[in-house]
């Protein structure tokens, strides 16, 4: 290699270092501008990870918030389905309920015991409902047909609660305070 070096002139020898120098400069621009563009597609890629993330959990909101909306249209439309048949009228909501409460006491052959009324409100809908709580002493088989006729009545009366005060095993009587719930649209 040397013996081909002392062929060549002066002048073509500094051209030789000069295309060297020039190629070994360019190999290390390249080599920094190729590490610069590695960190930056790293970078990149970890951005895109996060705004995946990002994208997902928002996507995950949104079907969560459209569900909600889904199953508030169907309670509305269940809520309509109710209207004027099994909700009680706001305008006579107490008469009517004694009403009711009388003709199912009548029907489970039963006296109507002291009842005591309170109002209570949902949030999100125009709904109220009026809650009837009353002592009980009876036998299971009555109390069971009592909660029969509740459940077959036309209005819309839920049983809230049942609490159970002292039953008797010898004869079979129980004593315990009943919660019912009748509604009504304002």
């Amino acid at each position: 290699m040397n013996a081909l070096f002392s062929q060549l002139e002066d002048r073509e020898r500094k051209t030789l270092g000069r295309l060297a120098l020039a190629v070994i400069l360019a190999a290390l621009l390249f080599f920094v501008l190729a590490v610069r563009q590695r960190t930056r597609y790293f970078e990149a890629k970890d951005s895109l990870a996060v705004l995946q993330e990002t994208t997902r959990k928002a996507e995950q909101s949104d079907a969560a918030t459209k569900a909600e909306w889904l199953r508030w249209q169907e309670a509305g439309r269940d809520l309509d389905s109710f209207r004027g048949k099994t909700f009680y009228e706001e305008t006579n909501v107490f008469q009517s309920l004694r009403r009711d409460l009388q003709q199912i006491f009548a029907q489970a052959s039963m006296d109507v015991p002291d009842i005591a009324y309170r109002y209570s409100d949902f949030e999100k809908v125009p709904i109220k409902k009026v809650v009837v709580t009353f002592s009980y002493s009876g036998r299971y088989a009555d109390l069971e047909r009592f909660l029969a006729i509740i459940e077959r009545f036309p209005k819309f009366l839920a049983v809230e609660k049942i609490e159970f005060q002292k039953t008797d095993t010898d004869n079979g009587l129980l004593t315990l305070r009943l919660t019912l719930a009748g509604y009504y649209e304002t």
